[in-house]
């Protein structure tokens, strides 16, 4: 074994000489077996994790690999700031189970659906108002496509509009919180988590506002996407449909009030939001050992999934820190003679690109230990970065080959549209996003005004 693990570190590690191997040789070919992994259908924790201990393996031998993969797995798993991400899973889970979703579509169907485009803009508004209680991108696109596709079509909607409307909105949960991406990259780059959530919430309005405005025009310009409603309203019932969002509301600004306020900190937050959820489920007489059990198998899922991609992850950027690779890339970019907003410009198509094959939190745990502190190197504020990265991974999730909202709306459409009209429809709302995301860059105070308020 000795003899095997030496003879591997000179063919891979070091060469004849005795000579470490170019750290940019050995960083690029980790990346090009990850994506072939990837590529052949191996998990992206088990990638991501095995090319780490072997690549440590190489380097230090594997009895040090060994020992980096129980610290690693300790040292992330123990930090309190995860505390915050089951309890977020709850608020969203339980949130569903009250029928929040339903009564918040319904509010806006009634206040925009005489509007030209008014069921999808309806689908936006509500999106993003369940994005208030809910962290997960993939919720909110399962959640909403058996509740607004069936009405959309049945009103002789164009299918593409339909559902690519609600697979993008479905990644406002990403920006605005409480959401988990944002977690994931607080605890791998140490920024205030407080300051984070509360920096999404005007891109996460923008973007909403962006989204109607967007499908208005296009619905003034091409009627047929989006044939006017019959039905009518008056004032008295959009007002008493509003009674329909006071939960959402409620629960928002238990978090995010608390947080902005100082009252709570993020991880007493999530427990208070998941306390008040839990409130307003059993309020409303919908609470059993059924609901509990759906909602802590949830649980599991989401945290021990999310646990083993950061594990992985964190192995392989170890790999990438003992071969020298993350030190030579810093390096690089930090002395190029190029404005350093264009390195910003060229991290978020980084992260666009590494989006079309990654899920959010792989491509956070492979990328951030080398980016960020280029980031902050450069004078940048790690909360504006943070924010960008955010919606750089919004993007992500609607773009082939991987698109994993669009995957998710089309499973729950049932066969009613076929997976090329979901990646269709979705062309003009990437071209949205990557609009959204030049307004970030070109304007930080948009994202730095709200957390720059707060007083603690």
């Amino acid at each position: 074994m000795q003899f095997m693990q030496h003879d591997c570190v000179n063919c891979i590690g070091i060469n004849k000489e005795g000579q470490r191997m170019d750290p940019t040789l050995l960083g690029v070919a980790s990346i090009i077996l990850l994506l072939a992994l990837i590529l052949l259908g191996v998990p992206v924790a088990y990638a991501l994790g095995g090319l780490g201990i072997i690549g440590m393996g190489l380097i230090v031998g594997f009895q040090g690999s060994f020992g980096h993969m129980a610290s690693a797995a300790y040292g992330l798993s123990s930090q309190y700031a995860w505390a915050v991400c089951p309890l977020f899973v709850i608020i969203g889970s339980l949130a569903g189970q009250a029928g929040v979703t339903n009564e918040a579509f319904n509010a806006a169907r009634k206040w925009l659906g005489k509007l030209p485009g008014g069921l999808a803009m309806a689908t936006c508004v509500a999106s993003g108002a369940f994005a208030a209680c809910s962290g997960s991108t993939v919720a909110n696109a399962a959640i909403f496509t058996p509740l607004a596709l069936p009405e959309m079509l049945r009103s002789g909607y164009d299918k593409r509009l339909s559902v690519g409307c609600i697979a993008a909105s479905g990644t406002f949960a990403a920006m605005i919180p409480p959401s988990l991406t944002m977690i994931v990259y607080c605890v791998i780059t140490n920024e205030p988590i407080g300051q984070v959530l509360v920096g999404g919430i005007v891109p996460g309005v923008l973007t909403v506002v962006i989204y109607l405005t967007s499908i208005y025009l296009r619905v003034v310009r091409n009627p047929e996407l989006a044939p006017a409603l019959e039905e009518r309203c008056s004032l008295g019932e959009k007002v008493a449909s509003l009674k329909g969002i006071w939960p959402i509301m409620s629960i928002f600004l238990v978090i995010i009030g608390g947080i902005y306020t100082g009252l709570f900190s993020p991880s007493s937050a999530g427990a208070a939001g998941a306390a008040a959820t839990l409130i307003i489920v059993g309020f409303r007489k919908k609470l059993s050992l059924a609901v509990l059990k759906n909602v802590s198998l949830e649980i599991g899922l989401i945290v021990s999934t999310l646990f083993l991609i950061i594990i992985g992850g964190s192995l392989f950027g170890r790999f990438w820190v003992l071969s020298g690779f993350v030190n030579t890339v810093s390096n690089w970019v930090t002395d190029l003679a190029i404005s350093p907003m264009l390195i910003i410009i060229m991290f978020m198509l980084l992260f666009i690109l590494l989006g079309c094959f990654l899920d959010p939190p792989s491509m956070m745990v492979i990328t951030l230990p080398i980016v960020h502190p280029i980031v902050i190197e450069l004078g940048f504020s790690g909360i504006w970065f943070g924010i960008l990265m955010i919606k750089a991974t919004e993007i992500a999730v609607i773009t082939p080959p991987i698109g994993f909202n669009a995957y998710i709306v089309h499973s729950a459409a049932a066969g009613k549209v076929h997976l090329e009209d979901v990646f269709a429809g979705l062309t003009p709302f990437v071209l949205l996003e990557l609009l959204t995301l030049a307004i970030l860059i070109m304007f930080p105070q948009i994202t730095l005004w709200l957390p720059q308020t707060m007083t603690f």
